[in-house]
């Protein structure tokens, strides 16, 4: 079908239920998309099915509150809500076990108070001495705490996971008020800041995930190890932004 065009997304508001539904459909292959990219960073045993009807209900979100004012363009604007909607879906069923959310809390504190105290990044041997186990069991850890360290970036008000690394598009194609700029700006501002505190191998990890969007198989190939070792290392990175972003805002 052939992509509808954008003065039929401008008047959702306007246009009959028949068409409404004809435009959401045409639409379908982008929610598809997002489901896609989210199913590979999520536990195995989530529901494809549910993650694209909370994506649908992101899509009619996204085709409601899209201002046609903005230069943004509407499948950009989209992905977010889609994105959004598919998380927050989740968030609210407090799919992740209890159990896991204290491994991740805890390791995220061990981190906090070592580079505190030290004024540098952290290190696997002085972390998991911190918390009272050895470095293959920490590294084993953040492999499975990474979801929960993804989706926990919301708590500190930057958005919907990836949206907060892609920010700068949003606003530099948007008509915000000033002070709206301002404050967004300063966000990203906040963003850079701890992206350079990371180090090296973490920084280019978060590089080659958010923005070149390559998954975890892809990034160890490029960096010389397993699948396992570039989820170790994406945990440890979003654990430090997370702490690092934590003590700005």
């Amino acid at each position: 079908m052939a992509k509808p065009k954008r003065s039929a997304v401008d008047a959702y508001r306007s246009i009959d239920e028949h068409e409404k539904e004809d435009l959401i459909k045409s639409y379908l292959p982008l929610v598809k998309k997002v489901v896609h990219r989210l199913s590979g960073r999520l536990p195995k045993d989530i529901d494809l099915k549910e993650m694209l009807n909370s994506g649908i209900i992101g899509l009619v979100d996204a085709l409601e509150k899209y201002d046609p004012k903005h230069e943004t363009n509407f499948s950009t604007y989209a992905q977010f809500r889609i994105r959004g909607a598919i998380l927050d879906s989740f968030r609210s069923q407090d799919w992740l076990p209890r159990s896991l959310r204290f491994k991740g809390h805890k390791i995220e504190q061990a981190y906090q108070r070592i580079e505190q105290k030290l004024g540098r990044p952290a290190t696997d041997e002085e972390v998991a001495l911190e918390i009272g186990i050895d470095v293959d069991e920490l590294q084993k850890l953040l492999g499975e705490v990474g979801s929960i360290v993804m989706l926990s970036f919301e708590e500190l008000g930057f958005g919907h996971g990836e949206e907060r690394f892609r920010a700068d598009e949003m606003i530099a194609s948007s008509n915000q008020d000033p002070l709206h700029k301002l404050l967004n700006g300063e966000k990203i501002g906040m963003i850079a800041r701890a992206l350079d505190r990371l180090p090296e191998k973490e920084r280019l990890v978060i590089s080659l995930y958010f923005y070149e969007e390559l998954n975890l198989k892809e990034i160890g190939e490029i960096l010389g190890v397993t699948e396992s070792r570039a989820s170790q290392v994406r945990s440890r990175a979003l654990i430090r932004l997370k702490n690092y972003l934590k003590c700005a805002v």
